[in-house]
Parts: C-alpha cells; structure tokens; sequence
C-alpha cells in the first residue's frame, strides 16, 4: 500500500512539474503526422509530456528487438491516452478520479456510467473519460483513418493486461512508470 501511495505521489508531482520542452515538441512532430500531431497537441501539457516519456520508455526497452516496428511503437506511446481528450482533465480532476478509483470504485462505476452521453452533466462526463479513454481514443483514431493496429492497441489500453501483445506489454510497462 505504502508504494502504490509514493508511486501516487510521484506521479502527481510529475504532473504539475513537468513542462514540454522544445525538444519534446520536436520529438511527438517527428513521429506523429498532422492528424496525429494536432489530436496529440489537443492534450493538456502534463498528458503531452507523460504520451513523450512513455514513448521514450517504450523505444529504451525494444532496444535490440528487431520484431518491433519502432515508427509504431513511438506513435503508440504518444497517443495511447489521446481519448483523455475528449473531457480536458486537470491534474485536480485526475487525481479526484484516482482516489474514487481505488478507493471508492462502486461510485466510480456509477458516475462512469451516468456520464456515457457526451451531453451527460461534466462531472459525470470526466468519471466516462478516465475510465473509458482508450475506447474513447480508438474511436478518434478510426476518424483520422489511424493504422489499425494502433486503433487496437489504444483500445486495448483500458484493460493492458489481457492482451499478450509485444507493443501492450511495453506500454502497461512504461505507462505504470508515471
């Protein structure tokens, strides 16, 4: 409990620290194609520098596995929380909906579900987004016409763990890291 509790309050720390630097903005245009690049950019800052350090974990462990498209495997990690878009979270709002997650998951899932209809009243709207995200960004991303292996990938970002796949292991990996 106490680690989970530290890795919580790193990760918080990370989100109203961190800033994207030139050098990030740099890396997401390199890899993301105009679609791509403004839904990524339509991301608050903290979500922008999280997609750029996930994606940088990512490509340091396939270093010396050939079977990865490493083009793939960066765009992934940009945009695998692209569906957090669709309600602009704040850091206060994440961090309200982790704790009702953890510790209060039976109202999480009620107000996830009264907040379904993109006209539901915003408080339930956010409860729909953070649960939901990766269907939400796998829907955004058929729209663009997105590869889909990333459509499923970001879809399957819900629920990491029940894939096996090679770039979803990776990214639970990264992902979990901040």
């Amino acid at each position: 409990m106490f680690e989970r509790t530290a890795y919580r309050i790193k990760q918080f720390w990370f989100a109203i620290s961190s800033k994207m630097s030139e050098t990030d903005r740099a890396f997401a245009y390199q890899h993301l194609n105009i679609k791509e690049a403004a839904l990524f950019f339509s991301l608050p800052d903290f979500e922008q520098k999280h997609g750029v350090v996930v994606a940088q974990k990512m490509l340091a462990a396939a270093v010396g596995k050939r079977e990865i498209d490493q083009r793939k495997l960066v765009r992934l990690g940009l945009l695998h929380d692209v569906g957090k878009s669709a309600a602009r979270l704040t850091i206060f709002d994440k961090s309200i909906l982790v704790i009702f997650h953890k510790l209060l998951w039976p109202v999480y899932d009620l107000f996830a579900g009264w907040g379904k209809k993109e006209r539901s009243p915003m408080l339930f709207r956010k409860f729909y987004v953070h649960k939901h995200h990766g269907l939400i960004g796998s829907d955004i991303l058929s729209k663009i016409a997105e590869e889909k292996d990333i459509v499923n990938e970001v879809r399957s970002h819900d629920y990491p763990r029940t894939s096996h796949d090679v770039y979803m292991r990776l990214l639970d990996e990264a992902d979990s890291t901040y």
